[in-house]
């Protein structure tokens, strides 16, 4: 799927006509993240092919910040780990009143990925990201809004429309006009720390994997059992 998402991304980049894009899941979720198979490679794999798969695959969804025209997640139904850094790389969200949205990273035993800890600071507050990234926290679309994740929360069968109103609305304005102002709003965030925050979690990650603690962060959701994760691991002193 992250190749044919890099494919049609390379596309639009191309497309002249484009004025917006609306981004939506297939299907019942909007995205489930990374699934059991994939973390299970990754907890198999060696720190190094870790980082070159994760970082490839991050910033291969975060290529969505660098297209020219705005970008809108209409979030159809739940929304967890990665797939919530996918939502997040858009410039605006809104959710499906039945979608639950949450960074459920620390619950794995890992630490955030897809430049999470970038971007969502940015878009809601400190004390927010806090809190999203360092509980793991499963939260309504009700919630999302009330928190400043999602601009606005729909029934399900009006979620799309509703996103393609607005994306209707930006596209009715002057194409050069909001092509300038949001590469002025993507300045007071440059790529370049989105990029650098995805590779420095990519880093990260690639080491959590080989870690006790991610073995029983996915143990502890297959079995349906609270995990018992070990103590801090403090680095060694001299």
């Amino acid at each position: 799927m992250a190749a044919a998402f890099k494919e049609v991304a390379d596309q639009l980049v191309l497309d002249q006509g484009l004025r917006a894009l609306v981004i939506t899941g297939e299907g019942r979720a909007f995205s489930a993240g990374g699934d059991f198979g994939f973390i299970e490679d990754r907890i198999h794999g060696d720190v190094e092919d870790n980082f070159r798969v994760l970082s490839g695959f991050y910033t291969t969804f975060l290529a969505l910040r660098k297209l020219p025209v705005p970008t809108l997640a209409a979030i159809n139904g739940p929304a967890v780990g990665g797939g919530m850094g996918l939502a997040m790389a858009a410039v605006m969200r809104i959710a499906s009143s039945t979608a639950k949205l949450s960074f459920n990273f620390v619950k794995l035993g890992l630490t955030p990925g897809m430049a999470s800890t970038c971007v969502l600071p940015a878009a809601t507050s400190h004390q927010v990201a806090c809190r999203l990234l360092l509980t793991g926290d499963l939260i309504t679309a009700q919630e999302a809004l009330e928190l400043g994740l999602v601009l606005q929360v729909a029934e399900p069968d009006k979620l799309l429309g509703a996103a393609q109103q607005l994306a209707g609305r930006i596209a009715a304005a002057s194409p050069s006009a909001v092509a300038t102002t949001l590469r002025m709003l993507r300045g007071r965030l440059p790529w370049e720390q989105l990029e650098a925050a995805a590779l420095e979690e990519a880093r990260l990650q690639a080491t959590f994997f080989k870690r006790p603690d991610c073995r029983e962060g996915v143990d502890s959701v297959k079995s349906k059992r609270p995990a018992r994760f070990g103590p801090i691991e403090r680095p060694a002193t001299t």
